[in-house]
């Protein structure tokens, strides 16, 4: 994990104790380092003070050289380190002697990792311990509005790109704990922040649970971190762990993240193991989030691994349709499927069309007609277009059938071989300007009779939904959608 200095607000005792973390793991720093540890940046060096000079003395033999590695690289130099014991406050006499047996005996100078004499105190220049947030109540929890919790569940339209995944979001509410973890995993825009986002109200409102926690896995590092200072690790604890909903947005988030990720992990375990109910999800699939550890990724594997994939044109229309009634706009249906079939699959696109036409609307007395809206909306449609080429549509194609790249440019006539690459020529035509010869020549110098003949076969499949023998049962239609979300069109 990379970490920044930030001279200007010379948090780099923080930072310190954050590479540390990653170096040593969150358990580790916990055993040798006490919560009541007080770090700080005085004059160009760290300071490190402990309760009692047991404590003290303890993490400079285990840690000393993990710290002074942790510094250096934050500063980029080898920077002094010093362990010191912070001064007793006034006692009873009774507890003064209570604390000697436990302290032990006092240095009265404590020594830097470098070997030179400490530097004297600097009394009153010790920064005071930044406040780890109380733990969130119901009611602070990040949730919607009141009339936004009414809304989010109708909100959702559903379609074929997203049937799965609405299946999964009610049997979540009607069974808590029953799917966890359950992972959305789609591009941007396909719908699973708002899925996510109508979960945590249903179970909020149906289910009337007090202590469902959602957040973004921004906000759960922030959290971690901040909890490392002043030994604030319990708090947040029991703010994570003491749930009875746990759900993560963009759990990609904590690739590179150490040892974010290692409390992660023992937060699903924590949760899990309760019967808990933990919903995350992500802008990718599970196996493009390996870098999470054979740990995390077991853990999510074993749940219900949910895709969610681009709006398809119905949905798309649907989407469009509420956006413009919404918005007070009153356009013909045959407007709005044409806008819709032309635009990306993309949710948060299709709402930037409606408050675009509805800026444009306001300068009309009369309702848009076509031209008009689509003048007003073609630079949106037409910047959301991937440009998709042959050899992106090979590689997505090989890439769902397990296929090695050069696979559909050979002269393998198999099924497992010859119905990938009659899908390839098929989407090829529909996706790429590329002409029947140009295609033919791609996959393996064939005729551009075989690319017309291919192009019937899976028009025939489609009508029919034929399941694939090439994709151990998967219908045509889910294998279109699979490409098309990994092309991310559609």
């Amino acid at each position: 994990m990379a970490h920044d200095v930030n001279h200007s607000e010379m948090d780099v005792a923080a930072q310190v104790r954050s590479a540390l973390v990653d170096t040593i793991s969150s358990e580790r720093y916990e055993l040798w380092i006490a919560e009541d540890t007080q770090w700080s940046w005085i004059d160009g060096a760290l300071r490190i003070d402990f309760k009692n000079d047991f404590t003290c003395q303890l993490a400079k033999r285990m840690l000393s050289k993990d710290i002074s590695a942790a510094v250096q690289g934050v500063m980029g130099c080898a920077v002094d380190v010093y362990f010191d014991v912070r001064p007793k406050s006034k006692t009873s006499p009774a507890n003064e002697l209570q604390s000697a047996v436990v302290d032990g005996i006092r240095h009265s100078e404590p020594r830097s990792v470098s070997g030179h004499s400490t530097v004297a105190r600097v009394d009153g220049q010790r920064p005071a311990k930044r406040p780890l947030p109380q733990r969130l109540q119901p009611s602070q929890q990040l949730q919607p509005s009141p009339r936004q919790q009414n809304e989010l569940w109708e909100q959702f339209v559903q379609g074929p790109s997203n049937q799965l995944a609405w299946t999964t979001a009610n049997l979540i509410v009607s069974e808590p704990g029953r799917l966890s973890p359950v992972v959305l995993h789609g591009p941007n825009g396909c719908g699973k922040s708002l899925l996510a986002a109508s979960v945590a109200e249903r179970l909020r409102t149906v289910k009337r649970m007090r202590r469902v926690v959602h957040m973004s896995s921004e906000q759960f590092t922030n959290d971690f971190m901040e909890g490392l200072r002043g030994g604030g690790l319990p708090m947040f604890r029991r703010k994570y762990r003491d749930v009875e909903a746990l759900i993560l947005d963009d759990i990609q988030f904590f690739v590179g993240k150490k040892s974010t990720i290692g409390e992660l992990k023992h937060t699903l375990d924590n949760l899990l193991k309760a019967g808990k109910q933990v919903v995350l999800t992500a802008d990718r699939s599970i196996g493009d989030l390996q870098a999470l550890g054979s740990d995390v990724v077991g853990r999510l594997r074993s749940g219900m691994v949910t895709p969610i994939f681009p709006l398809d044109e119905g949905t798309r229309v649907e989407v469009l349709t509420r956006l413009c009634t919404a918005a007070g706009l009153h356009l013909g249906p045959d407007i709005v499927s044409q806008i819709a079939s032309r635009a990306a699959g993309d949710g948060r696109v299709l709402s930037g069309i409606a408050k675009r036409l509805m800026a444009v609307s306001s300068l009309h007395a009369q309702a848009l007609d076509w031209e008009q809206c689509w003048n007003a909306v073609y630079d949106l449609v037409q910047s959301t277009q991937p440009v998709v080429r042959i050899a992106d549509i090979e590689r997505a194609v090989c890439n769902m059938f397990g296929l090695q790249p050069e696979s559909l440019q050979s002269a393998n006539k198999t099924r497992s071989v010859s119905q990938p690459r009659m899908l390839a020529m098929f989407l090829s035509r529909k996706y790429t300007p590329a002409a029947y010869k140009e295609i033919g020549e791609y996959f393996g110098k064939r005729r551009h009779s075989t690319v017309i003949s291919a192009e019937k076969t899976v028009s025939g499949w489609l009508s029919e939904d034929t399941q694939l023998q090439a994709g151990r049962g998967l219908s045509i239609r889910d294998a279109i959608r699979r490409v098309e979300a990994e092309l991310q069109v559609g």
